[in-house]
């Protein structure tokens, strides 16, 4: 049998993310693979194991929620200093469980995105409200200005997730700043549907107007 680490990496390559439960370990050493797989973002891999956090987290939650609350408590730690800065995918993992345990970790929704005024968080932040998406009128009232007032950023990553979360928070109001990042054609890797691809801040932000409208 393959070591457990490799295991986990075939269905991170295979996406077969619903299988991480049934493997032969528990919960907690499972996490603690997929977070050391997630340090490097400029990698696919990295961008399936956050994912995978979250598909993980609700499968645990149906028998055992309180884990599923102990998982994101260790995340949030790791976003402390104390914790000597390893967790810089941790926003990204929480607005997984965030987004697959949405009654369960709807409070955390706000405090996720509340890391966006750490610069090396701003963009998981970002892309993490995103994916979480109006879970509430509180967390959206509360992420709405900032996303807006983020499109002027210099980073293009800081821009291009800022665009996307306004199109999944449904921030109407928002489309006349989103017009101007239209033709931005600064170039940035974006994780969805399971895939890691070059898009522009222009693309984007497209999409997100493309939503908006719908």
């Amino acid at each position: 049998m393959l070591p457990l680490k490799k295991q986990i990496i075939h269905l991170l390559e295979t996406r077969a993310f619903d299988q991480l439960h049934s493997l032969p370990a528990t919960s907690h050493k499972i996490v603690n693979i997929l977070v050391t797989l997630s340090y490097d973002k400029k990698k696919e891999r990295a961008w399936r194991a956050i994912e995978a956090v979250g598909v993980l987290s609700k499968d645990i939650a149906q028998s055992d929620p309180d884990t599923v609350r102990n998982i994101v408590g260790r995340l949030l730690w790791m976003l402390r200093d104390e914790s000597g800065g390893i967790g810089w995918s941790a926003p990204e993992m929480l607005g997984e469980i965030v987004k697959n345990n949405p009654h369960l970790c709807a409070d955390i929704a706000p405090i996720i995105v509340s890391f966006h005024e750490e610069k090396m968080l701003t963009a998981g932040t970002f892309w993490a409200t995103g994916r979480i998406g109006r879970i509430n009128e509180e967390t959206a009232g509360y992420a709405i200005p900032i996303l807006v007032s983020s499109l002027n950023s210099e980073d293009m990553n800081v821009r291009g997730n800022a665009a996307y979360a306004l199109g999944e928070l449904g921030a109407l109001g928002a489309e006349i700043k989103l017009k101007t990042l239209m033709s931005d054609s600064a170039e940035l890797d974006f994780y969805s549907n399971s895939t890691l691809n070059k898009m522009t801040v222009g693309e984007l932000a497209s999409e997100a107007l493309r939503k908006l409208a719908a």
